[in-house]
């Protein structure tokens, strides 16, 4: 603790006394010092609110103990401490434990400490619980599996009812039209209810969240003096906006308000520029001979969807540097080509019709454009890329396109 007041000192210009106090009764992060050899020589409060070890039953003993079992065989602790000590601080977020045994996720700080002398003595490292952020995270995430579960599951329960419908009917047109009738009830179904789901994530969480950033930012205004306070608020505020943009990202995948007010061709565009940030992928839209063009609701949305799996498969799939989507009206075909140049996969070894992952979201793009009685091709190859093409009939909404044009 010596050595981390002389630090502080020197960057504060307070007392060592009034140095302890504050590192000592700090609740809400864990502080300790270790030495040059790990072993715990000082233990504030906050380190045992955190990981339940009085200081008593720490100091004396080696830090790799707040480690998960798989850390300590990988020396994790050891290669924070020689991070530490060749760049003076090491961040890492990870799994810890607590003395019960249970596991908290920690964001920490470890800093190299050096004495007056310039000599090195041991380290620092500051962490905070940041397990109630990852839980409701994963709660989170949670949800939005569960939601495409039941929709996968009311899928699979419609396309069953038609198989049952088809050998009832036993011709193949007929089987054909009812098949065409139970994929537009999918279709609509799952539009529907990502409108809704979209809707509530607008309305009701991004309401709290407008309002835990205008609470952060009277306590900001408030507090502005206080710079540890602030720094605390600055950075729930930040956490804040991030969350919020996830949330926004969300909604928007969900069902983007632009595909109902301003068309296909601009709804595409800022989801592929969207896409692009939230995945850190380099992508492209490029749109032709389409002049402002309206399509039907059904062909809008599906051409949409189509688009949205293609790159969905490009992020969990491809490793791609670069992706480009091009959408093209010509003569009376309405043309989709999203191409990568990622890992590509071997489309005889079975992905193309299993009946989950990637396989499942090929098939429904196909489906999807054969309701619009088009077609949807795959070509690719082992470390060529994924190119996707699909042409439809390019079926014009007049009421929007008379609008326009006047």
């Amino acid at each position: 603790m010596t050595e981390l007041c002389i630090h502080l000192k020197k960057e504060t210009g307070w007392s060592k006394g009034l140095l302890y106090q504050l590192v000592d009764n700090v609740r809400e992060y864990a502080i300790f010092v270790a030495d040059l050899d790990g072993v715990v020589v000082s233990w504030n409060i906050g380190a045992e609110r955190l990981f339940g070890y009085t200081a008593g039953e720490m100091i004396g003993r080696k830090a790799d103990i707040l480690f998960t079992p798989e850390d300590r065989a990988n020396n994790i602790p050891e290669k924070e401490m020689f991070a530490a000590a060749a760049d003076g601080v090491a961040e890492d977020e990870r799994w810890h434990l607590r003395k019960d045994g249970s596991r908290l996720f920690v964001s920490g700080l470890q800093t190299a400490l050096y004495d007056e002398e310039g000599q090195h003595t041991g380290y620092a490292k500051i962490g905070r619980d940041l397990t109630e952020r990852i839980e409701a995270q994963r709660d989170d995430l949670k949800a939005f599996e569960t939601v495409d579960e039941r929709v996968r599951e009311r899928t699979n329960d419609l396309h069953e009812s038609f198989e049952a419908l088809r050998l009832e009917v036993g011709e193949r047109k007929q089987a054909e039209q009812l098949k065409a009738a139970l994929l537009h009830r999918i279709v609509r179904t799952q539009e529907n209810e990502r409108k809704r789901i979209a809707r509530d994530i607008h309305d009701h969480i991004g309401q709290q969240l407008t309002a835990l950033q205008f609470r952060l930012q009277s306590l900001l205004t408030k507090y502005g003096n206080d710079r540890a306070i602030t720094d605390d608020l600055e950075e729930l505020r930040s956490i804040t906006n991030q969350v919020d943009s996830e949330v926004d990202f969300l909604a928007w995948e969900l069902r983007p308000p632009a595909l109902d007010d301003l068309g296909l061709v601009p709804a595409l565009k800022k989801y592929v520029t969207n896409w692009s940030s939230q995945f850190n992928i380099p992508a492209e839209f490029a749109g032709v001979g389409l002049n402002g063009k309206h399509f039907v609701p059904d062909c809008e949305i599906n051409v949409y969807r189509i688009a949205q799996e293609a790159l969905n498969n490009v992020a969990k799939h491809a490793a791609a540097n670069r992706v480009s989507v091009l959408l093209e009206l010509r003569d009376a075909t309405l043309g989709l080509v999203v191409e990568d140049d990622g890992r590509g996969f071997e489309p005889d070894g079975g992905d193309l019709m299993t009946g989950d992952g990637r396989g499942m979201g090929l098939l429904g793009m196909k489906e999807r454009a054969e309701l619009l009685g088009g077609s949807a091709e795959i070509e690719t190859a082992v470390g060529k890329g994924t190119s996707v093409y699909v042409r439809v009939p390019a079926l014009f909404d007049e009421e929007k396109n008379l609008h326009v044009t006047t």
